[in-house]
């Protein structure tokens, strides 16, 4: 079955691309007639009703697990050990959070991370800010203190109450360990590290409730429970778990009631932990994990080193919190500004002048006009970011990273019988440049359909080299840096960028890994209708990013749960 041309169940491998195409297949016309003041409630429609996926089961990645400790006991505790890696699924992090193992080590780092973390919670140095209560004695088990200290924090780690069979466990476990030992707080210990190493706080476990009046209006529709809502809406908002006021209105039965919802929403948008939460989206988005032990050779590149890279990142990320957030830009003009933030390595890069303020920190900078800067695009932090060439950048990497992060469109890994040899080969007098060595893969029929995709706006990037720096040569030879995008010329990274600005499918796919990251699966067929109506409602909102936002996360899309499959009639066998 078809929507719009939409299978209903299409490929892995072709799901993203077909929702990228299809996310703004709507007329300019159209748009114009249904657009309203930014920020108003849709009015043209509403809201498309949307299958749902399965309740969520995502593992916890290393920042959201530190920073979980960090907002619930604050900044002196330290999270010691190391952490599993992450995994990368459907152009997502978050999405591979829901299918991520566990290592035995990684249980291990976990025990070990748990038992380190109570300790500091019940010390000498911060038991007074961090236990509520006093014990009647400290060599005693109290169970009322006890009873207080396992409430508020098995509340915030597992980001709802306790059960009460849970609450007797701990308790139980609590006064055999202070009883034992003739230790209250070594009770209390061991009762928080057998919380910290819980799954129920190791992985966001999401339930489902009936939802009788959802617009399907069908009797089994279900929708997330309060406390999954409040966990889902503040992962997306602040990538960090919900704050006792939230809590507190999932308990109310606030976020059933839509008024109730959005005050929730806007108080969290109006947090500076906001900004944070831009900021994980967007290194999840941009695939920010491969800065992780980066390297290029400093013998080509001797400006590269580990604060380089940080730098780079860090610039981006600012660049995208003030552009979208500080000052609620369009989304698209992200592919065309001139400001930025500059420090004294970066400008050593880029061989600007560095304002004062930026030689010890970060300070505003805008390029000028003859500057060959424009965008995120010509930014170090996406220019640098491919950890499997130190020795020469890749226009197939870079355009595959367009292609993939920017537009949704997955790019088939190559065959296994591919030779690299002449693409590797720098030196061939014959090859000089980056474009006259891919055309050996361009002329192989097997790798021709791919590198078609991602070579022609790599090799517009090839003006800057594997750090970011501009060049205009090549091993002596001039680079050409001419393309084509969507049928229309350009030349050089900046006017690709132009085009990229003006690409319907820019906005789409930035709509539809927001959705992704907030739901924690990738969109199908099922999302198609809602995915367009949202993208009409971010087409008038002027594509400010934070706009789309408050409206996913206020949506009925964002909290419906897929009903479960239904059981087929049992096989009955007559005795005789």
């Amino acid at each position: 079955m078809t929507v719009g041309g939409l299978s209903r169940t299409p490929s892995r491998a072709r799901r993203h691309s077909l929702i990228a195409a299809a996310g703004l297949a709507v007329s300019t016309l159209t748009y114009a007639l249904a657009a309203g003041a930014p920020g108003e409630p849709a009015r043209a429609a509403a809201e498309p009703a949307t299958a749902g996926g399965l309740p969520g089961f995502r593992r916890l990645n290393e920042s959201q697990y530190v920073r979980s400790i960090q907002q619930i006991f604050g900044p002196t505790i330290r999270v010691p050990g190391r952490f599993d890696p992450p995994l990368r699924e459907e152009g997502l992090m978050a999405i591979g959070d829901s299918h991520v193992t566990v290592s035995p080590s990684g249980f291990e780092q976990y025990e070990l991370r748990a038992r380190e973390i109570a300790a500091q919670v019940v010390d000498d140095t911060h038991r007074k800010e961090l236990v509520p209560c006093t014990p009647a004695s400290p060599t005693a088990f109290d169970p009322a203190c006890a009873a207080r200290f396992f409430a508020s924090y098995g509340r915030q780690l597992y980001r709802r109450p306790l059960s009460n069979r849970e609450s007797e466990s701990l308790l139980g476990l609590a006064k055999a360990a202070s009883d034992q030992s003739r230790d209250f707080y070594a009770g209390l210990e061991l009762g928080l590290s057998r919380l910290l190493v819980s799954p129920k706080f190791l992985f966001r476990i999401e339930g489902s409730q009936p939802a009788p009046d959802y617009p399907t209006a069908t009797a089994n529709a279900m929708v997330l429970d309060d406390y999954s809502l409040a966990t889902r809406i503040s992962f997306l908002l602040w990538d960090a778990p919900p704050d006792t006021e939230l809590l507190d209105a999932a308990e109310r039965g606030d976020l059933r009631d839509q008024a109730g919802l959005v005050r929730q929403v806007d108080r969290l948008m109006a947090s500076p932990r906001f900004q944070q939460g831009v900021r994980s989206f967007f290194a999840d988005m941009f695939g920010f994990e491969q800065f992780s032990g980066l390297a290029k050779d400093q013998a080509i590149y001797p400006k590269f080193n580990s604060d380089l890279a940080k730098d780079a990142q860090e610039q981006l990320l600012r660049t995208l919190v003030d552009h979208l957030v500080s000052r609620q830009g369009d989304y698209r003009d992200l592919f065309t500004t001139k400001k930025t933030f500059l420090n004294r390595n970066l400008g050593a890069l880029y061989k600007v002048p560095v304002p004062e303020a930026g030689m010890e920190g970060w300070a505003p900078y805008v390029f000028g006009a003859d500057e060959p800067r424009a965008g995120i695009l010509t930014l170090a932090g996406f220019l640098m970011l491919d950890p499997t060439h130190e020795g020469r950048s890749s226009p197939t990497i870079r355009g595959k990273s367009v292609r993939e992060f920017l537009l949704c469109q997955p790019i088939p890994q190559p065959p296994p019988n591919v030779d690299f040899a002449v693409v590797q080969d720098v030196h061939n007098p014959q090859h000089r440049t980056a474009r006259q060595r891919l055309t050996i893969h361009q002329e192989n029929p097997a790798c021709a359909g791919c590198h078609a995709l991602t070579d022609p706006i790599g090799l517009s990037m090839e003006n800057y080299d594997a750090t970011g720096d501009f060049r205009t040569h090549e091993n002596g030879a001039l680079i050409d840096a001419t393309g084509t995008f969507e049928g229309k010329p350009y030349t050089g990274l900046i006017q690709l960028s132009r085009l990229l600005h003006d690409s319907p499918a820019v906005p789409a796919c930035l709509l539809q890994r927001a959705y992704e990251y907030g739901v924690g699966r990738s969109a199908t067929g099922e999302d198609k209708d809602w995915l367009d109506h949202t993208g009409q409602a971010f087409m008038r909102d002027k594509y400010r990013f934070p706009s789309l936002l408050r409206r996913i996360a206020t949506s009925s899309a964002f909290r419906r749960i897929a009903p479960p499959a239904p059981v087929g009639p049992a096989k009955i066998v007559a005795s005789r």
